[in-house]
């Protein structure tokens, strides 16, 4: 069921994102295209501003628009109307064929609600789905006229009939409705008439309840973990970047910002180090890395003035450096943003730097693409190598900035960063500054760039577009303590 609604939801997002509800023929050529790049999805219709299906990819212009459905679901993707009826033609021939259909916006999406029915039938005998005054019954199996409402959808429920000896288990369905399915065992087959039966039967239905209940509550909280969740955590909705500004440390001027990714969950943000090692494990870091990407430019754009070069900085797994999926995807998004000004740089650390990246990165630096090896320092990348990328900037560690003042062997080799960088033909960018005083240190050494919480935190969108308005004030003192601390604060 979960993979139904997120391949009809992200088709639902495109359509509300990149197509407008035309009924013209070519309008109707593209979008059935597109349905055929979405496995569970079976027809496009077109809605008119009353909520009215007036058109769909099957059937053309209806004759008459038919009025929406008084038998919907409010989901978590849109408004669901079960088991409906879409008129289309297969060649010469008409028919219909039924399915579940979702609306959005000014777009309905019938989904293929053959694998839902399909594991309904297997794994239960009643489904209940809806909130409130809409809750209903949307599949009954063998034993589905027994079931009863489900009180609380929220949570898995266990009761047992005994009047009827009938044991009723009830499981919630996160992330889609929401759904309660309910299985229901009988015992029918005891002679409860007979009081030693019956002690058997009660003494085994307790055992066999204790069990289960364990089962569905260690059920329960699998759905629970991060493993489980991760895949509806980065949905287009829940993806939250916040930027921290890069600055050329001489000048105070800000040359760009790094992209740093959160996960929306209800009202909290769960932090990089929580979710991507469930993201390594379900094998879902492009997915990531391209919803992440794609939210930070096209928010970027959106807020951002034009300028004569602004860098984001863009953080991908080492995996999903592969120049050809790379720049496909970028060059969809920045067709999109509609931005000549925005500078792709893209960071892999130095500890993922190696002989079978450098081919890749040399080939996206020649397709214009910046290049940063994050971390320097901390690694063991051999410089010959490193100068065959050339990347544009080496991006000092900021645990060799927090050591400056101490004077370990950590902070003195950061003199030996910056030769390096100059041997390769790179700039330095200095991670973690906090200090006026390293701050110092770092533009005397020949530092040109920094971030770190002596300017600002990474923050939201709304707190960096007030960043740089204060900052094109203050950049003119080329960074005094007074206002970073203002900067400091703007982001907190």
């Amino acid at each position: 069921m979960q993979a139904v609604m997120a391949d009809t939801s992200s088709l639902l997002d495109e359509l509300n994102t990149r197509f407008r509800p035309d009924c013209e023929p070519e309008n109707l050529k593209r979008l059935n295209a597109l349905m055929y790049a979405h496995r569970y999805v079976r027809g496009i219709g077109l809605l008119d501003e009353q909520g009215r299906l007036f058109c769909s990819v099957g059937a053309g212009r209806l004759d008459q628009p038919a009025p929406p459905s008084r038998s919907v679901i409010d989901g978590s993707i849109g408004r669901y109307q079960l088991n409906t009826p879409v008129r289309r033609f297969v060649g010469p021939i008409e028919d219909s064929i039924r399915g579940t259909a979702i609306e959005r916006g000014r777009f309905q999406v019938l989904a293929d609600s053959a694998p839902t029915q399909d594991a309904f039938r297997e794994h239960s005998d009643a489904v209940w789905a809806g909130a409130g005054s809409q809750r209903r019954r949307i599949f009954t199996g063998t034993y589905g006229q027994w079931s009863e409402p489900v009180l609380s959808p929220d949570v898995a429920q266990l009761s047992f009939d005994w009047r009827h000896a009938r044991l009723f288990v009830t499981d919630t369905v996160q992330g889609v409705s929401p759904v309660s399915v309910q299985s229901i065992l009988g015992v029918h087959s005891l002679d409860v008439f007979r009081l030693r039966i019956l002690a058997v039967a009660t003494i085994f239905c307790a055992l066999f309840g204790l069990v289960l209940s364990r089962a569905i509550a260690r059920h329960c909280r699998a759905y629970e973990t991060m493993d489980y969740r991760i895949r509806h955590l980065f949905a287009p909705d829940k993806v939250v970047c916040h930027y921290q500004p890069i600055l050329e440390l001489a000048t105070g001027r800000m040359i760009g910002c790094e992209v740093l990714a959160r996960l929306r969950d209800g009202d909290k943000l769960i932090y990089p180090d929580k979710f991507i090692p469930a993201l390594n494990r379900r094998k879902l870091t492009w997915a990531f890395d391209a919803a992440v990407s794609r939210a930070a430019l096209l928010e970027l754009a959106a807020a951002l003035p034009p300028q004569t070069r602004f860098a984001v900085a863009l953080n991908f797994f080492p995996q999903n450096l592969r120049r050809d999926t790379i720049h496909a995807h970028l060059q969809d998004v920045m067709a999109r943003v509609g931005r000549t000004d925005l500078q792709i740089e893209l960071e892999v650390t130095e500890y993922d730097f190696s002989p079978e990246l450098a081919p890749e990165l040399r080939r996206l630096k020649a397709d214009g693409y910046g290049i940063s090896i994050d971390d320097f320092g901390t690694g063991y990348s051999n410089l010959g190598m490193v100068k065959k990328v050339s990347p544009d900037f080496l991006k000092i560690d900021r645990s060799f900035v927090l050591e400056m003042g101490d004077e370990t062997i950590r902070s003195s080799l950061i003199p030996e960063i910056i030769a390096i960088a100059t041997a390769v033909g790179s700039e330095v960018i200095a991670e973690g500054i906090e200090t006026i005083d390293q701050l110092d240190q770092l533009r005397t050494l020949g530092v040109r760039y920094g971030q770190g919480y002596y300017f600002a935190r990474p923050m939201a969108m709304a707190d960096l577009q007030r960043f740089m308005a204060a900052h094109a004030v203050a950049a003119e003192a080329a960074i005094p303590a007074a206002a970073a601390d203002t900067f400091v604060d703007s982001a907190v």
